[in-house]
């Protein structure tokens, strides 16, 4: 006799109809889109947070249906340019931020000292919110991988609030190697990083597959701002979500579509199910429509208030997962 099935495994199971599905999803929102980081786009602000100043795109949209803006809070060093295919889908039919954090070579430091913990850059996002006048707007938090993670972290410690969080590819904790971040990056002065960078790209692009997926993290690593990249890493090299999650008593979604090197699709389902309120939405697509999948579930959501929930349209795709 079988036992019950295991509903983290189940929440991950594909069928044709529903890449089909999502597959029209995804076409839909997907239109011609200027590049977003280029002067006359949107509006290039500089938020002044403790001891920095972090950088916003802001873009006003159209009224096109959407009923609230969409804050944008890309991964760990990820530049512009990783998430233009997020723009298109919602471009001209939502207001949109784009918030970078304090390791993005964007960001200005006031001081070499300044404090690079994930919990700082979860209080940078709060004064941000608050400096852009989202306080008491319903407005949708949109974060993936290591933005989803600072965004998680925020709400474990009460510093941050949104109306909606809609986390997608969440990490739990950061994937570089711990052995490196506590026993030799510490020791390795930032020229001798910069030298080796090629060799960094090359043990973490290796066996990648994707032409996409291999494209973002050969950006990633040439991006980087090497002292915000090394001083970022080691501060967050202790830093774990598991075990944690279950403090979070409010609604978050856990969005997740495809799976690479970096990504662990097992992951989402069992973060969602650690929350006692999580919720796991799951859109199968390949990995070269990562970002866009993410743009259109997030114009879906803009679409509805955050008293509606889940929208209508994404009604499907969420899984149980306890």
């Amino acid at each position: 006799m079988n036992g019950p099935a295991d509903p983290l495994a189940a929440a991950l199971t594909v069928t044709p109809e529903t890449e089909r599905d999502v597959a029209a999803i995804m076409r839909a929102a997907d239109r011609p889109a200027p590049r977003f980081w280029e002067p006359g786009v949107g509006d290039e602000i500089y938020v002044p947070v403790e001891g920095a100043e972090i950088r916003v795109f802001h873009f006003r949209g159209h009224d096109r249906g959407a009923r609230r803006p969409v804050v944008l809070v890309p991964g760990f060093g990820v530049i512009p340019e990783g998430f233009q295919d997020f723009f298109a889908s919602v471009h001209g039919m939502t207001e949109l931020y784009y918030v970078e954090t304090r390791e993005k070579s964007s960001c200005m430091i006031a001081a070499g000292r300044a404090d690079m913990s994930v919990s700082r850059s979860a209080r940078d996002l709060a004064q941000a919110f608050s400096f852009l006048g989202l306080d008491g707007r319903d407005f949708l938090l949109v974060a993936p991988c290591w933005g989803a993670a600072i965004c998680l972290q925020g709400l474990i410690e009460g510093s941050l609030h949104a109306p909606t969080f809609l986390m997608a590819d969440p990490m739990h904790t950061l994937w570089f190697p711990k052995w490196v971040l506590r026993y030799v990056s510490p020791f390795l002065p930032v020229g001798i990083v910069r030298l080796l960078r090629p060799l960094f790209a090359s043990a973490m692009i290796g066996d990648m597959e994707e032409p996409t997926q291999r494209a973002r993290a050969h950006a990633f690593v040439y991006g980087a701002d090497i002292w915000k990249w090394k001083k970022s890493a080691e501060a967050a090299r202790d830093f774990e979500l598991y075990g944690l999650l279950g403090s979070i008593v409010r609604e978050v979604f856990v969005l997740n579509g495809t799976r690479d090197k970096i990504h662990d699709q097992r992951d989402y389902p069992r973060m969602a199910a650690e929350m006692p309120l999580g919720r796991f939405i799951y859109m199968p697509t390949g990995e070269a429509n990562r970002e866009r999948l993410f743009g259109a579930a997030a114009l879906e959501f803009a679409r509805v208030a955050a008293g509606d929930g889940l929208p209508p349209s994404l009604a499907a795709y969420e899984k149980t997962v306890r």
